[in-house]
């Protein structure tokens, strides 16, 4: 319970045991009557919530897109922005000329890869006889001439031998042959698998039930542009479901330290005050991004998941996503205003049934968005001040005296 009162501040020493430690609590006199601002410590539950902004999006979103065929005309567009499909149903289809003359040139290039690869191991097996034959010449020249050393079987000698280096060059030219053949031959059937490929993709369908939200281009036009939904996603056709809703909310890095997937969200929606919504963390972004504006402030984007979506809810919409962190239950708390801020700690100045005011160290725990966390210092029904119009005690711990920061002109006081 928050009071005025008007009290006269007089000389006060004592002695504050916070935990082991000792602190002084100290008061200190005015010379006029000073109006101060109060409120009981009280047990109740304290929680760190962190919020942001955030925009509706839908959970599925898919970019379409006719794969390897961007220089492709479009044939026909069986649908336009706005229309509901079912998976399976058809699109879109392109012109298929080109896409059939890439399939026919692809298998010529099959075709001849395969003959080239066919020959070169016929001309290896070729100079494999080849060799065995210079070998055999070799061979007879030396064994029916044994005693011969004229010049005659010197020079046939010679003549083996050069038969026999010419069998094994061929050798390996056709081995290097067969060995380029075999690449060369797998390129060509990827080139013919990719072309089959781009025609079966000539017909567009839909892989799942959606709503058709962007289109970009028309008939007879080329399909190398590109459309861009909602939530960023980029495609040819962009197809989204509707029914089924998340929310992404940029998050400042010191908050979004205390997200994680799991934790509850609560949901509003400006366009639907009256329709909020539990939902919960799907994704924390693992990377951030820096403010556009030129502004320091990193930000990471979290994705909610919107369950029962009200009715009316589009996406586009503003969101609000507030995540509670951090929570204590039934701890012994005070108003974040009552901290006066000193070189070892906190204290807070507190008021006795006499009107008289101390410092008082405290030892916090977490901190709310109004309550603090009083993990040692405070009892229950202790009366804090939270704000004042005039002097009260000095800390004596190098952060000066006077009222707490923030609250020397208190709007509240008068």
């Amino acid at each position: 319970m928050k009071t005025r009162t008007k009290v006269i501040i007089g000389i006060v020493a004592a002695l504050a045991v916070v935990g082991a430690g000792v602190g002084i609590a100290v008061s200190a006199s005015a010379p006029d009557d000073a109006t101060v601002l109060t409120e009981s410590a009280e047990v109740r539950d304290v929680d760190v919530t962190v919020a942001a902004s955030g925009t509706v999006d839908p959970a599925l979103e898919l970019g379409l897109q006719f794969p390897g065929a961007a220089t492709a005309q479009l044939a026909t567009l069986e649908v336009e922005v706005g229309d509901v499909v079912a998976e399976g149903d058809v699109l879109a289809t392109l012109k298929t000329e080109s896409l059939e003359a890439a399939v026919a040139s692809a298998r010529s290039g099959v075709a001849t890869a395969r003959t080239t690869e066919l020959q070169a191991a016929q001309a290896v097996e070729a100079a494999e006889q080849a060799v065995v034959a210079a070998e055999l010449a070799y061979e007879n020249v030396f064994d029916n001439h044994p005693s011969d050393s004229g010049p005659n079987r010197h020079i046939a000698l010679e003549n083996a031998q050069a038969q026999q280096a010419s069998a094994a060059a061929q050798l390996t030219t056709a081995q290097q042959q067969v060995a380029a053949a075999g690449p060369a031959r797998a390129s060509a059937a990827a080139q013919l698998e990719s072309a089959l490929a781009n025609l079966a993709n000539a017909t567009m369908t839909a892989p799942s039930a959606g709503t058709v939200v962007a289109i970009a281009s028309a008939v007879g036009e080329p399909i190398g542009s590109t459309s861009v939904g909602t939530s960023g996603t980029s495609g040819f056709i962009i197809l989204a479901g509707l029914d089924d809703f998340v929310v992404t909310a940029d998050f400042a890095e010191s908050d979004v330290v205390g997200i994680a997937v799991g934790q509850k969200v609560s949901l509003e929606f400006d366009a639907l005050p009256d329709e909020p919504r539990e939902g919960e963390v799907t994704h924390v972004a693992p990377f951030g991004a820096v403010d556009p504006s030129g502004a320091s402030l990193t930000t990471y984007e979290v994705t909610v998941s919107v369950p029962n979506a009200p009715a009316g809810l589009r996406a586009g919409m503003t969101a609000q996503a507030s995540i509670t962190t951090e929570e204590r239950l039934g701890v012994v708390a005070a108003p974040v205003t009552a901290l006066v801020p000193t070189a070892d700690g906190f204290v807070v100045r507190v008021q006795a049934e006499d009107g008289t005011i101390s410092n008082v160290p405290v030892e916090v725990g977490i901190r709310g968005g109004y309550y603090v966390e009083i993990v040692s210092g405070l009892s229950e029904g202790d009366r804090v001040v939270t704000g004042s119009d005039g002097e009260l005690p000095a800390t004596d711990t190098g952060f000066g005296g006077g009222p707490p920061r923030g609250a020397e002109r208190n709007p509240d006081l008068n």
